[in-house]
């Protein structure tokens, strides 16, 4: 299936670091890139969706902005998703591969502003984007190894490696993990999934972004035979001296987290 002008896309962005996500650039450049070839090919956007500080290598229960990408596409009956490169889509071939028949069930097709051979489907176009999307799947092998050697060797040297999570800081005199005031944000997050709340209805009731949702969740609860657990390291958060001017700010703060379930 051709796009032909005029016709409607859905446009997905994804960075994989917090700080591309925090700082603006790496979305800015590929919106910018997006719109631009919109407007050149006389498409029309009906909807854009990010996931920011998602790597490419998860799957795609775990990137709630393509899953409504997606879901955007089935109900503004849109042509195409449209992505800055096929790399934003997943850096994983077979997760790109089901993302690109899921699209093609729906009736669209994937566009990339890049070109990258998503223009047609003749045999020597599809070859053309399967050496991309090998060649993006190897890339983020390569530099999945390169950081693992480099963070291997700062542990090595008995340095702290990784940023603090959401609700934590790095106490630079003791060097030790503690607690902020949004380890409440956290607990609020964790305690609504406990109960069986969705990603996006979390989102909606705390007013917060549906990724930092999906972050929140995918570092601080453990998912268990259909059941969303605490991991015992929010649970010692939790109950440590730097948490207790907000576990202790209001009487219901204070056995909150005794209520939902913790992982062995």
């Amino acid at each position: 299936m051709e796009i032909t002008p005029t016709q409607n896309v859905v446009a997905y962005f994804r960075v994989s670091t917090d700080q591309q996500a925090a700082s603006g650039l790496g979305l800015e450049a590929q919106r910018a890139a997006v719109r631009a070839y919109a407007a050149k090919n006389n498409l029309h956007i009906v909807s854009e969706h990010t996931d920011e500080g998602v790597s490419g290598k998860l799957g795609i229960s775990d990137r709630p902005g393509l899953g409504c990408a997606l879901q955007s596409m089935m109900t503004e009956g849109a042509q195409g998703l449209l992505v800055h490169k096929l790399d934003r889509l997943s850096r994983d071939l077979l997760t790109q591969l089901t993302i690109e028949r899921t699209v093609e069930k729906s009736g669209a097709r994937i566009l990339s502003a890049s070109g990258e051979g998503t223009l047609a489907d003749d045999p020597s176009t599809v070859f053309t984007r399967r050496v991309l999307q090998a060649a993006a799947e190897m890339e983020a092998g390569v530099i999945s190894a390169r950081t693992k050697c480099a963070l291997a060797a700062k542990k090595a040297r008995g340095e702290r490696v990784g940023r603090p999570a959401f609700g934590t800081r790095l106490n630079k005199k003791t060097m030790e993990i503690e607690a902020t005031r949004d380890l409440e944000v956290v607990i609020n997050v964790c305690e609504l999934r406990s109960w069986g709340h969705g990603l996006q209805s979390i989102a909606d009731e705390l007013e917060l972004s549906l990724n930092k949702v999906g972050r929140i969740c995918r570092r601080w609860m453990v998912k268990d035979e259909g059941r969303y657990l605490l991991t015992p390291e929010l649970y010692k958060l939790w109950k440590s001296p730097s948490s207790a001017y907000v576990r202790d700010g209001s009487p219901n703060n204070h056995n909150r987290i005794l209520e939902m379930t913790i992982h062995p």
